[in-house]
């Protein structure tokens, strides 16, 4: 039986590896949509307060190209920027989840140990 444990441990041990790897690349993904969406905010503001006539240009990889309609490219931003608060929101609930797991199991790897040091 005591093999049996071992190997039971391992897995659990294992899988509290994984679940670390998975919440540290879920917070990274949440941090750089979060960054994401406070350079939106701040173009956002940018972009309104421009006076309407204004020669708007947005850069698209190498290529710059003049803005026809302000609004359009508010809009855009805007949707842009729901998109990743929504996204963000997700991250935390997966985040969430993933830290309760993380907690079952080390739980479960704590209760574990302990019976294996009572023999």
């Amino acid at each position: 039986m005591e093999p049996n444990l071992g190997s039971y441990l391992q897995n659990q041990i294992k899988q509290a590896q994984q679940i670390e790897l998975q919440l540290e690349q879920t917070a990274s993904q949440k941090y750089q949509l979060e960054i994401k969406v406070k350079e939106l905010e701040k173009t956002l503001k940018e972009l309104n307060e421009i006076p309407d006539g204004t020669d708007i240009y947005r850069n698209t990889g190498v290529v710059m190209y003049k803005v026809l309609e302000k609004k359009k490219l508010i809009d855009e931003l805007e949707e842009q920027k729901e998109l990743s608060e929504i996204r963000i929101k997700t991250y935390e609930r997966q985040q969430k989840s993933l830290e309760d797991k993380y907690k079952e199991l080390e739980e479960s790897l704590r209760k574990s140990y302990e019976q294996q040091q009572k023999k």
